[in-house]
């Protein structure tokens, strides 16, 4: 029972880590009228893969001929800020819990590290 305890602790402790994660994803720079550099598109992303905010700072890219570039550069930014927010999640929850969630199927199969699972008494 104590160890049922210690293990709900640790994912409440998982929870509020991670609860205002927003991993920020920026997309192909380019310099603006003030002759400063910028991101042309910009994705907010929760460690939840919810999109939290999406913006698009070079209004060049939404002329009708840049159509092929802006949902390019979108499907970039949104896949560059999903990753890494899975990356940031996993820490987290090897930081915390003491595993490593990519490897949870060798966890509770009792992966051999061969292409079939190792079965007891197989």
């Amino acid at each position: 029972m104590w160890e049922l305890k210690k293990m709900y602790d640790k994912y409440r402790e998982l929870q509020k880590a991670l609860k205002n994660l927003v991993i920020r994803a920026k997309e192909w720079e380019f310099v603006d009228e003030n002759w400063e550099k910028q991101s042309s598109i910009i994705i907010d992303m929760t460690w939840e893969m919810k999109v939290r905010d999406f913006k698009i700072n070079n209004l060049g890219l939404l002329s009708p001929d840049k159509k092929e570039d802006l949902e390019e550069l979108v499907i970039k930014a949104f896949q560059k800020a999903q990753n890494k927010a899975q990356e940031v999640a996993a820490e987290k929850t090897k930081d915390i819990l003491w595993f490593d969630p990519s490897n949870l199927w060798a966890m509770m199969w009792g992966w051999n590290g061969a292409w079939t699972p190792s079965i007891p008494g197989l």
